[in-house]
């Protein structure tokens, strides 16, 4: 299944830290939820939709350390000989494990996207809070959950109709790095085992993907998500520099602005690891080659390495926001 030692070590190393950090973080968020950060001052109703939507992130983070748990126990089950490997790829605890991975991804770059919107009219637009409001970051949320569930459905029904998907490859993730000619696929007997292989893609003739939803899935809602990030941080750097300039501003503004700082480190992890995917899948779509090892790296590293990331950015600074409002006491 891996290609080699270093990619299990890896996965296995990725994975834990994306369980037991975001589990922290979930249990921490819930267990704090009404103790400490409902005695803040920075806590306002900007603030607790920000909460809410990191303590989802979180999930969905988790949810991609169960994902590659599961890799890593069928690696070790199923990589020694083919004919087990190529039932792992056919069952249905691959396609399980690969319907968690897709909500996993979806919902992560989703509440992404609405942690930089939600940051974007409280610091430019900041009349526009209220559109954040409880029962709103609620039904975002809700709503996140189920665009995830379903765009992860819709590989597994695919699965059953046409070759490949999730059981295309032992990672269960249809990653757009494959293609094959329109003759060949028409013909229904594309040999995509030999394919990865030989780290081909097809001839230079006209190419067609072999999943078109994983194109839409992996390249063109990403690239959207990650475009949304990166318009709204940019408007955000922007609209802070216009106003240090104007005049100074309240207290408040002052901590918008390290939020708004902190945010976009967790986005920027988040920017970094899909942006190599998204060139991966647009140079594979026009023809270049990528091979087997290349599509474990962008599995066990590209896409889950933020998961891994985003609770140590976000609790390192919230502790640091905790100690600095601990109250002192000076003895005479």
């Amino acid at each position: 299944m891996l290609p080699n030692g270093f990619l299990r070590a890896l996965l296995w190393l990725v994975g834990s830290v994306s369980l037991l950090a975001n589990l922290t973080v979930i249990l921490g968020r819930i267990k704090s939820k009404n103790h400490y950060l409902e005695r803040v001052s920075l806590v306002t109703t900007t603030n607790k939709s920000q909460n809410l939507y990191l303590l989802n992130l979180a999930i969905a983070d988790f949810l991609m350390g169960v994902y590659l748990f599961a890799i890593g126990i069928a690696d070790a089950n199923f990589s020694t000989t083919y004919s087990a490997s190529f039932k792992w790829r056919k069952g249905i605890p691959c396609k399980i494990i690969g319907f968690i991975g897709v909500v996993s991804n979806v919902a992560s770059l989703l509440i992404l996207s609405l942690i930089s919107l939600e940051r974007f009219f409280a610091i430019v637009l900041p009349f526009c809070r209220r559109r954040f409001g409880s029962k709103l970051t609620k039904s975002t949320c809700a709503v996140v959950w189920v665009i995830s569930a379903v765009m992860a459905l819709t590989p597994m029904i695919l699965s059953d109709h046409v070759e490949g998907v999730f059981g295309f490859s032992d990672i269960c993730s249809g990653l757009p790095f494959v293609t094959i000619p329109i003759k060949e696929y028409s013909e229904g007997v594309p040999n995509h085992e030999e394919r990865l292989q030989n780290g081909t893609t097809g001839s230079q003739d006209v190419l067609e993907s072999q999943w078109l939803y994983s194109q839409i899935l992996y390249i063109y809602f990403s690239a959207a998500c990650v475009l949304v990030v990166t318009m709204c941080y940019v408007s955000m750097f922007v609209s802070v520099i216009v106003t240090r300039r104007l005049a100074q501003r309240h207290a408040s503004n002052a901590m918008e602005i390290k939020m708004a700082t902190k945010m976009s480190i967790i986005v920027g992890t988040d920017v970094f690891c899909w942006v190599p995917i998204i060139i991966a899948g647009l140079l594979t779509q026009s023809g270049v080659k990528m091979t087997v090892d290349m599509y474990a790296w962008a599995v066990i590293v590209a896409m889950p390495i933020n998961s891994a990331l985003n609770p140590f950015i976000y609790t390192i600074s919230l502790m640091k926001k905790k100690e600095k409002n601990k109250p002192s006491f000076v003895s005479n």
